[in-house]
Parts: C-alpha cells; sequence; structure tokens
C-alpha cells in the first residue's frame, strides 16, 4: 500500500540554501524533488526527515503556491 511521504530539508553544502518540501501523497509532483541547488548550482545535495517545525513550513510553502496559481 502507498504511503505519504515524509517532510524533507534539502539542504546544499556549499552555499547553505535549504528547502522543506512537504509532499501531498506518495507520489511526487514537480518541484516536490530537488536534485541541484538553484542557487548555486551545486549537485548533490544533503538531505534529511524535516523536524515539525520544518514539515508546517513546507506545508505553508505548498498552500501559499496552491493560492498563488489560483488568482
Amino acid at each position: 500500500m502507498p504511503t505519504k511521504s515524509t517532510p524533507t530539508t534539502y539542504t546544499c553544502p556549499t552555499c547553505r540554501w535549504s528547502k522543506t518540501i512537504a509532499p501531498r501523497s506518495d507520489a511526487l509532483m514537480p518541484g516536490e524533488f530537488i536534485t541541484c541547488c538553484p542557487k548555486c548550482g551545486h549537485g548533490q545535495l544533503e538531505t534529511r526527515e524535516a523536524s515539525a517545525r520544518g514539515g508546517a513550513a513546507g506545508w505553508l510553502d505548498r498552500l501559499a503556491r496552491s493560492v498563488e496559481v489560483k488568482k
């Protein structure tokens, strides 16, 4: 049975850019998986399970993006 992915925090080891992604379901949508740093272009990002605070921030970010699209 598919299970919802946990929120993940991506961090660039070079410039320390970070972003927390909270997927809606078990299937990742565009923008929910990051392979390289958008700020400096470094190819290998550090990943870790997000804290409760980070997961909430990722959820709020996704909510804000969905409101922007509907305008």
